[in-house]
């Protein structure tokens, strides 16, 4: 049967990831399975709430589900979800190899800090006659971070150098922190040192970026390194020289431990090294690398091409958020929009893609994120869209055990899924899946792509929040709170508009005016507590009989009045009728001491007529009056 394989990674890393998963790829030419990739864009540098948001990916599958996992455990930007991860899979007897990072009783593929770093420093020092050195980690505790650092340090003590301490910052891994860096380092007073050793190339293109904006030149007025010799790297310029991993063996020597299991020893985990490489380019002041020169001429060449690509990505961004998502008015029809816009546009989705939604998210907006989150919604989520042959396909469902809708295994046809978060802060609602190379997959677009999506599901989400408040405010404002019925406001917003638009379209209303014969006397004899049931009642009763398209309005404290269209006659006295009927039976049920009773009138407008809705009011309060008089007279005798 057909395997299946976890991969849990980070977005930030995609070259590498990219990488290993042509290696992994290979591997399953021969072992059949299809791949799994949970990816976050968790940082060091991101706010606590956010990564939150980003990490929970790595909680939605059920690892039971899957034959093998493989855990890019010094990319995840969290030691613990790493850690916690591996644990989960030998504790479910799920095979699984952790890539950089060593782990008690775990296989683990490493990446061999050591030779490239030792043959970068070297060269810097034998060839380029540097004499001091500032070293830019990522972070103080990440083993990537550590070797590299004491590599640095060994060489330089070997030819008879120092690294001072005041000469190694922290970059975390990213761009922001090492400006800071960068800018503390000009404003020094020991000034530039001959070379910036950076741990990895976001942080080395990130100083040299900087070093540039304030007027210095690299390599002539300070050189600097990277680490992963990745593509920005090579099409910069100066290009950077950088050590060069081998990410696509990795991935292969991770399925060979999974699933071969040669180089298992007797009561040992299986640990293998994977070589790296010194590239020296410009960066540090040698001559161009002819294969630096050719990428360039290659991306120099696409650049209009992904230049119209970003320009079209905004484009269908902005024609989702304003013309399809804002356009919803709850939850059903955000999942009838989304899959509109999905089927006519998917250049970035690709044929195959779903959306998978939290149904509470958007259909409960009244409860926080954390109410919701409490209450397990991201486990309960459902299909807003799933694309096959860029059509949505209907009633497919998913839960922890099948994370993609309408998945099945093809025998000896390999695939590759692309799992990421929806997320406000650190609250999950879903989460998108792209099938093999998906356009978006591709250079530096995803990030964005996804931050711009789950702004515009936050959005919504907070317009039907105010939408549902405003509605709430409209009730209080032109509801009656005792009976429910409209009020004078009610009337105003509600009546008028009514009996206008009847004027224009030439037809008929009924106004009834309903009053509550001796309603004095109960206040008085029984309380007015009695006497506010008795108005509940009688709202009850006109709140049974009319038809939804009709007003019904507390027109005072006993007083009532209905505005009901395509009403003749004939219905108008079965109206009257069945309020009379509806409270001879509530008299007859024995849970009061008085009998409560109300005078109708009403009259029939007639359009033709010049008269204001306040006329026809009038004269119904007229003809009730003139029934409650007799009402009085014949109970006085």
């Amino acid at each position: 049967m057909k395997k299946k394989l976890a991969v849990y990674a980070n977005g930030w890393s995609r070259e590498s990831l990219y990488a290993a998963i042509d290696g992994i790829q290979k591997y399953a030419e021969k072992e059949d399975f299809d791949i799994f990739v949970f990816m976050s864009h968790a940082a060091y540098s991101e706010h606590g709430d956010i990564n939150a948001g980003e990490l929970a990916i790595y909680g939605l599958s059920d690892i039971r589900g899957y034959d093998g996992a493989i855990v890019f455990s010094t990319m995840l930007n969290s030691d613990e979800t790493a850690e916690t991860l591996c644990r989960l899979a030998r504790e479910n007897g799920v095979p699984v190899v952790s890539i950089g990072k060593e782990m008690e009783g775990i296989p683990c593929v490493c990446v061999d800090n050591e030779a490239g770093m030792r043959e970068l420093v070297t060269h810097l020092v034998e060839e380029h006659r540097i004499k001091r050195a500032a070293f830019i980690g990522g972070t103080p505790d990440h083993v990537d971070s550590v070797e590299r650092l004491r590599v640095t340090k060994e060489v330089l003590e070997s030819h008879g150098l120092n690294l001072d301490p005041e000469d190694i910052f922290y970059g975390e891994w990213g761009y922001e922190k090492t400006i800071l860096v960068v800018d503390q380092i000009v404003r020094s007073e020991k000034g530039l040192p001959d070379v910036l050793i950076c741990a990895n190339d976001y942080m080395a293109l990130s100083a040299a970026s900087e070093l540039r904006n304030q007027g210095y030149r690299v390599p002539e007025d300070v050189a600097v390194t990277g680490f992963d010799w990745m593509n920005d790297g090579r099409i910069f310029y100066p290009a950077l020289t950088s050590v060069a991993q081998d990410y696509e063996r990795i991935g292969y020597e991770c399925c060979r431990i999974l699933w071969d299991g040669t180089d298992a020893e007797e009561g040992k985990a299986v640990k293998i090294k994977v070589p790296t490489r010194a590239v020296v380019a410009e960066s540090c002041g040698c001559l161009d690398n002819p294969r630096c020169v050719a990428q360039r001429k290659e991306y120099c060449g696409n650049s209009y091409l992904n230049s119209l690509r970003n320009d079209l990505l905004d484009q269908h961004e902005r024609i989702l958020q304003l013309y399809y998502v804002s356009s919803a008015w709850d939850y059903d029809s955000l999942k009838e929009k989304l899959r509109q816009f999905y089927e006519k546009n998917h250049m970035f989705e690709g044929e195959e893609f779903s959306m998978i939604l939290s149904a509470l998210y958007f259909q409960n907006v009244m409860a926080n994120e954390e109410e919701l989150l409490e209450q397990g919604q991201d486990k309960k989520l459902e299909v807003a869209v799933s694309l096959k042959d860029g059509v949505h396909r209907h009633g497919y469902k998913v839960d922890r055990e099948n994370l993609v809708p309408g998945y099945e295994r093809e025998e000896g046809s390999q695939h590759v899924y692309y799992f990421l978060p929806l997320h406000f802060g650190r609250y999950p609602y879903g989460y998108v899946v792209f099938k093999d190379q998906a356009l978006i997959l591709k250079g530096n677009m995803l990030y964005s792509y996804l931050e711009r999506l789950q702004q515009a599901l936050k959005n919504l989400r907070t317009n039907l929040r105010l939408d549902a408040v405003n509605r709430k405010l409209t009730q209080l404002y032109d509801k009656d709170p005792m009976t429910g019925l409209f009020n004078r406001f009610g009337y105003e917003d509600k009546a008028l508009p009514l009996y206008e638009n009847c004027q224009r379209n030439h037809s008929t209303l009924m106004v009834m005016f309903v009053d509550i014969n001796y309603m004095k006397k109960i206040n008085d004899v029984y309380g007015h507590i009695n006497g506010d049931n008795a108005i509940k009642t009688v709202a009850d009763s006109i709140k049974k009989i009319i038809r939804d398209d009709w007003i019904a309005i507390r027109f005072g404290g006993d007083e009532f009045l209905i505005i009901a269209t395509d009403c003749d006659q004939t219905e108008a006295e079965e109206v009257k009728q069945n309020i009379l009927d509806y409270l001879d039976r509530k008299n007859g049920d024995g849970t009061r001491r008085y009998r409560i009773s109300v005078s109708c009138g009403y009259v029939l407008t007639d359009p033709d007529q010049d008269l204001a809705l306040q006329d026809y009011i009038r004269e119904a309060d007229g003809l009730m009056y003139e029934i409650k008089r007799q009402v009085h007279a014949k109970d006085e005798k």
